[in-house]
């Protein structure tokens, strides 16, 4: 049975800098276009959590659907503002109430 999962990933930019507002607001609303209904928080070390929506069979199928729309979005911000490569990093799922 397919349910919906929240799935929280961090994205960072390999040189530790920090994503601009406007690096934040594109990546949310590119987020939001994908119906991710993403929750974005950057900690002071530059690194952005990303809570988002995904839906699957499993865990892993929510988180590797979460990574993949995490990583489509981030590349095309990353290339819109030529910024340095980024590391996604898995955090936690947890089944939607």
């Amino acid at each position: 049975m397919i349910k919906e999962w929240l799935v929280s990933i961090e994205v960072a930019r390999d040189d530790n800098g920090p994503l601009s507002d406007e690096g934040t607001a594109q990546l949310t609303a590119l987020l939001t276009d994908r119906e991710a209904q993403p929750i974005l928080s950057q900690s002071k070390d530059g690194t952005v959590l990303v809570s988002m929506t995904a839906s699957g069979r499993s865990e892993f199928e929510a988180r590797s659907m979460a990574e993949k729309t995490l990583r489509d979005a981030a590349n095309v911000v990353w290339s819109t503002l030529g910024l340095p490569p980024f590391t996604i990093t898995f955090v936690d799922a947890t089944p939607k109430r």
